[in-house]
């Protein structure tokens, strides 16, 4: 006898919500022995240990070390929109500081882990890596992170905050974003203060320069 549609259904849902569980346990798992140990000193078979599933089970949700990091930026970056879409003091402000606390809140949750994002950024040169940017895997999130940027730059511009800047706007953001990781890696100031110091800065000059239509002012 067929099960019905609708408790296939269920049974779907339910399978996919332990399998999304078990993602979560490995992740928690591997961020802890990551930020104890470093990416390159912590094994898959420790990993397995502590998320307390078979070695062999792990690769079945993450191949490689590399799998899990795009699972970890995954993460983040979904975590960084529900943040924004509910924090109504931030939606708010004006768009420097909105800009800013999007960087510096990721900037604050990636604290923890700066070894294994070291690691990350070098892993991700080579074109063959799955973390390089001409991934198709990592292009599925630089696209979400994209489109999100985008529609914060579209509020600012209906706000008369800044012209309408487009896609072009979300991808020159994204450059930007990218260099202040960059240069945050290599910060050894107290509380990297250099680099919200450098990030504040720049937010407000470049939405200063769009406002009035150029660099002279």
């Amino acid at each position: 006898m067929k099960a019905s549609p609708r408790k296939s259904a269920r049974s779907r849902g339910k399978r996919s919500e332990n399998k999304e569980r078990t993602r979560q346990s490995i992740l928690k798992a591997a961020l802890d022995l990551l930020a104890e140990k470093g990416f390159y000193r912590t094994t898959t078979r420790a990993i397995s240990r502590k998320a307390k599933i078979a070695e062999g089970t792990l690769f079945n949700y993450f191949e490689t070390k590399e799998d899990l990091a795009l699972y970890f930026f995954e993460q983040e970056v979904a975590q960084i929109i529900d943040w924004y879409q509910h924090d109504k003091r931030v939606q708010k402000a004006a768009l420097p500081e909105r800009l800013f606390a999007i960087i510096h809140r990721l900037l604050e949750r990636l604290g923890p882990y700066e070894e294994f994002m070291g690691a990350v950024y070098l892993r991700a040169l080579p074109p063959s890596s799955r973390l390089s940017p001409l991934s198709l895997s990592a292009q599925e999130q630089n696209l979400r992170y994209l489109r999100f940027i985008r529609d914060v730059l579209a509020e600012a511009a209906v706000e008369g905050e800044i012209p309408d800047l487009g896609d072009l706007g979300a991808y020159g953001f994204a450059l930007f974003h990218l260099a202040v990781i960059t240069y945050w890696l290599q910060d050894r100031s107290a509380g990297k203060e250099n680099t919200l110091a450098l990030l504040d800065r720049c937010l407000k000059l470049a939405t200063h320069a769009l406002r009035k239509g150029g660099w002279d002012w």
